[in-house]
């Protein structure tokens, strides 16, 4: 995976995810509350054009994800710990591509909800798992930046990812839940753009490095 197209990947799948919400939470009926239903219930069998958070939010993200992730990867290796962290990135974006196809059966807002489907038990296991990775991915790939002298400079920043998830988590559940893991998740796709650009940068850098002298 180049880390030109890599890089690529990472910034677009910030605008598809937060297209993705943003549109599908349009397309719902009033009742539907993007301060307390849960983003999930976008992509519902009963949801209003699911689609976009199925095909566009969660498919199409997760495979730009992972391919970020692969893009990672390649710059890190061998590294162990940044093999590591890139193959978190990488399994962060697989789960979130899953999210599209273990989809609820109804929405928080439909009358005698209950998700007792298998594609349902499978989305409420897969969406831990990605939770977990989206937490663990930024701090493995901190610590393998801060061992690269040429990714060094992203190392904080990377690190201090998971504090201003948790801390944007906090201050929007004043908000309601909906809101609370919306502003969870954008700061974590923040991260992924800057992840991104910094892939775009470094290649930059290579390119015009001159070739060492033998």
């Amino acid at each position: 995976m180049p880390a030109r197209i890599a890089g690529v990947c990472g910034l677009l799948a910030f605008v598809t995810f937060n297209v993705a919400w943003i549109a599908g939470g349009l397309a719902q009926p009033s009742a539907y509350s993007t301060a307390n239903d849960d983003i999930s219930d976008l992509g519902a069998a009963t949801a209003a054009s699911g689609w976009i958070y199925n095909q566009v939010g969660a498919n199409l993200t997760g495979i730009l994800v992972a391919l970020l992730g692969l893009g990672l990867w390649r710059a890190l290796s061998p590294d162990v710990i940044g093999r590591i962290g890139a193959a978190a990135l990488i399994a962060a974006g697989i789960s979130t591509f899953f999210d599209g196809i273990f989809h609820l059966d109804c929405r928080g807002i439909d009358p005698a909800c209950d998700n007792v489907s298998w594609h349902s038990r499978a989305h409420k296991i897969e969406s831990g798992f990605t939770g977990a990775l989206t937490l663990l991915a930024p701090i493995i790939l901190a610590f393998a930046f801060r061992r690269n002298p040429v990714w060094r400079d992203s190392w904080i920043p990377t690190l201090l990812t998971v504090p201003a998830l948790i801390a944007a988590n906090a201050v929007f559940s004043l908000v309601g839940d909906g809101a609370a893991t919306r502003a969870g998740t954008v700061v974590f796709f923040v991260w992924i753009a800057f992840v991104g650009l910094r892939l775009l940068e470094k290649a930059d850098t290579s390119m015009r490095a001159p070739p060492e002298q033998t």
